[in-house]
């Protein structure tokens, strides 16, 4: 029984070498058996349920602020990857996963029809799914921003390159007053002969919401094709994916919904699941029946990331997504007023809080990003991201549910030290 039948039948932190020599201090931590926990409480708005969450987590040894690249999954998700994984090399035990619930489950967290969505590696998978799927060539264009990770850019590139489709990219509105603001900026980037946006929800440079549901509805009067690059809002904001209107929004939810690594998936709109052409084919590919499984019929795959993804599903739906973004979204509003205060440090994220998500960008005058990334990991440890895409020079910090006032506090007060060296 393959993959695809036990499913139907059950129903960057970039690596530097000075972090090698921090390997050795934490190594120990990791050698004794974690002590068992108590389950989650009901949820309370309290600062004292939020600290006890971080129970839930195998973070203990510094302040993790990189959300953004991937997040720390909690104990119930690693301990259900690791169940399923120990039966299945039993051979005689192995445990399925259940399909129809995951869909399920991952439909009703991210306003979705299970059937439209489809499960992959990660955003960047999904999003080469979307720019090969297309009929594209000389006569297109496809825009998109200067400010796009490259997993999200380098589909189109591809394109661009082997089909001769024409590649813009223009630099949006950083700070701006107003959804429209945005929206005007697209439309005035956009040559005759647009066929697609390749648009990012959420900047992974800078964390500046886009206005997608106002820019699909543009695309769409315009007959433009939307695909967005959807890597950080699922598990961080509140998501009706079919209220935005998008053709396409591909995520990885290894990020905010905190499951295993390895875990993605994709939507594709009623418009277009029946013409669509899979990246990958194999039994099924042309089986229009099954909507969104045909693009999972991608070979033997590790079933044990599945169960995972279902645990961090459920883990989220404990908490409640509301209560999720109100809280971490807090967290960097807080976060992004304690920095403005600091000497020499420029913030790069919006200054309105309808425009900020969870991720805080800035410059600090005089300083390159490695090296106040590396002396926070002295200093903490902490972890972060330096945006040096595009010569940017940004430091970037996540904040999520194992993150807290005091650590913001914290870390807040080492860059005062930094600034001041």
């Amino acid at each position: 029984m393959n993959r695809r039948e036990i499913l139907a039948a059950a129903a960057v932190f970039p690596g530097a070498g000075w972090l090698a020599a921090c390997a050795g201090a934490s190594a120990g931590a990791s050698d004794a058996t974690p002590a068992p926990i108590a389950p989650l409480a009901p949820f309370a708005d309290t600062e004292a349920w939020w600290r006890d969450l971080r129970k839930q987590f195998y973070l203990a040894d510094g302040i993790f602020f990189n959300t953004g690249t991937f997040g720390a999954s909690p104990r119930p998700v690693v301990e259900a990857t690791v169940r399923h994984l120990e039966a299945f090399e039993t051979v005689f035990h192995q445990q399925g996963v259940d399909g129809a619930k995951l869909f399920r489950s991952l439909g009703a967290l991210v306003g979705a029809p299970p059937e439209l969505l489809a499960l992959t590696r990660n955003t960047t998978e999904s999003m080469n799914v979307v720019a090969r799927g297309i009929d594209l060539g000389p006569q297109d264009t496809i825009v998109s921003s200067t400010h796009e990770h490259v997993g999200g850019i380098s589909c189109w590139q591809l394109v661009a390159k082997r089909y001769g489709a024409k590649l813009v990219t223009f630099t949006p509105p950083l700070d701006p007053t107003s959804p429209q603001e945005l929206v005007d900026a697209w439309v005035a980037a956009s040559p005759p002969g647009t066929r697609v946006w390749s648009i990012s929800h959420v900047l992974f440079s800078t964390g500046l919401i886009q206005p997608v549901q106002a820019l699909c509805a543009e695309a769409k009067r315009r007959g433009i094709i939307t695909v967005i690059d959807g890597a950080h809002p699922p598990g961080m904001l509140q998501l009706d994916i079919t209220g935005l209107g998008c053709d396409f929004y591909a995520s990885s939810p290894h990020k905010w919904i905190l499951a295993p690594k390895g875990s993605g998936f994709l939507y594709i709109s009623p418009e277009w699941i029946d013409r669509l052409w899979p990246l990958t084919a194999s039994g099924g590919w042309d089986d229009l029946a099954i909507k969104g499984l045909r693009f999972d019929h991608v070979g033997t795959r590790n079933d044990s990331v599945v169960a995972g993804f279902q645990a961090a599903l459920d883990f989220n739906a404990a908490i409640g997504q509301a209560n999720i973004e109100k809280r971490i979204r807090g967290l960097a509003t807080t976060l992004d007023a304690k920095l403005r205060t600091v000497p020499k440090l420029k913030m790069v994220s919006p200054s309105r809080p309808e425009f900020r998500s969870a991720l805080v960008s800035f410059t600090i005058e005089g300083k390159e990003t490695p090296a106040v990334a590396k002396r926070l990991w002295e200093l903490g440890p902490v972890r972060v991201r330096q945006v040096g895409e595009y010569g940017y020079n940004y430091l970037r910090l996540s904040t999520h549910i194992y993150n807290g006032p005091d650590q913001i506090d914290a870390v807040v007060g080492m860059l005062k030290q930094v600034v001041a060296e």
